[in-house]
């Protein structure tokens, strides 16, 4: 990634750090599936030591220090600041002294050598300009004989979490429905998988994860998602124009309330490699 590049994404992730500071849970995750699944498919266990790339506000990396029992060690990493400080104050809530947090770019990661058990990033690796040298960068951190896992949004027609709301936000503005955005550009199957035997990585493997998440509050729910994504068209927006805003989405997920439960698709991929001996 070029400087200016890198300078960009940044900034980005600095103004979106801001709404998801206000809507990120204090401790637990309301929807921890992924997390969970991350932590099962790459079987993590107590007494490991755990980098997670793209950290974010804590997810996968708080879930997996929860499940150590007080052993082992979790490094949090995220080229945002802010939002290390959403993760830290979680991790607080917590009382998780297993965490650890700093402020890297995937590209050029401030650890050792064969530091690490265990490397996940979940949703971080399709931002990367040079998506083999990250990898690479990660296959670095990790000890002979040790495992990666990267989750991957699945392609975007296949992702309602995604397409509802932005198709909502273009016909509520009168706008086009704008492309795919940059998470979905690995969605398609084989293309994690490539990235990691381009990278150097042994016995990968791509795999399908599909759940329902089982909104609890569609008020909260949808509130929370114009707040993150749409912060550009919320922000300064009066009580009764959010409040229609919100209506044209409780009207957009009907289709997928069951029994007055609001049940939404989520479709990953899931890419898991290994270092050689």
């Amino acid at each position: 990634m070029t400087e200016k590049a890198d300078q960009t994404m940044a900034a980005r992730w600095a103004k979106r750090s801001k709404a998801w500071a206000k809507s990120a849970p204090k401790g637990r995750s309301q929807d921890d599936s992924f997390n969970r699944m991350i932590i099962a498919e790459l079987d993590i266990r107590p007494g490991e030591t755990i980098l997670d790339i793209a950290g974010g506000s804590g997810n996968p990396s708080v879930s997996i220090a929860d499940s150590m029992e007080g052993d082992g060690m979790v490094l949090c990493t995220d080229l945002t600041p802010k939002m290390l400080e959403t993760a830290r104050g979680r991790a607080e809530n917590f009382g998780l002294d297993v965490m650890h947090f700093t402020a890297a770019d995937m590209m050029a990661l401030p650890v050792p050598d064969g530091m690490f058990d265990c490397v996940t990033c979940r949703f971080g690796l399709m931002y990367a300009a040079d998506k083999i040298a990250a990898a690479r960068e990660a296959l670095r951190t990790l000890k002979p004989g040790r495992r990666i896992a990267y989750v991957m949004w699945g392609p975007y027609d296949e992702n309602p979490p995604f397409f509802v709301p932005r198709r909502t936000i273009a016909s509520y503005f009168h706008e086009e429905e704008p492309p795919p955005a940059a998470r979905h550009c690995m969605g398609e199957p084989g293309a994690i998988l490539a990235v990691l035997d381009e990278a150097g990585f042994v016995r990968t493997e791509e795999r399908e994860l599909r759940y329902r998440n089982e909104v609890p509050d569609m008020d909260v729910y949808i509130a929370n998602g114009l707040r993150r994504s749409f912060s550009d068209r919320t922000e300064g927006m009066d009580e009764t124009e959010f409040d229609r805003l919100k209506e044209a989405m409780f009207e957009a997920w009907a289709p997928y309330v069951e029994d007055g439960q609001l049940r939404v698709p989520n479709y990953v991929r899931m890419g898991i490699g290994w270092k050689a001996q």
